[in-house]
């Protein structure tokens, strides 16, 4: 597991109420690794957690919230979202939560 990552989100509020939500993470390791994205159904903790790794919020259009976050990874998901191709990717993470 990483020590850092970071998601692209429509709606912060949505992903820091502190209820599961499913994010595609971006693994900010130096290394072989390093941008590697990853599927998961996690919690999202502000202020972060010692024990957790950091999470950074990015806006759809890459602005990144100064304040960083923490992430329980709860379960990886499969590699890829039933949707048709070009479709919204919100919006498939969106029906990947149920």
């Amino acid at each position: 597991m990483a020590d850092e990552y970071e998601t692209f989100v429509r709606d912060s509020t949505r992903v820091l109420s502190g209820r599961e939500c499913v994010l595609t993470l971006r693994d900010l390791t130096p290394g072989r690794s390093k941008y590697r994205g990853v599927n998961v159904r996690g919690v999202v903790s502000r202020p972060p957690r010692a024990s957790e790794p950091i999470l950074w919020i990015r806006s759809v259009v890459g602005l990144k919230d100064p304040q960083p976050c923490s992430i329980k990874i709860v379960e990886e998901l499969p590699e890829t979202f039933e949707g048709a191709p070009y479709s919204d990717y919100f919006s498939a993470l969106e029906r990947a939560e149920g």
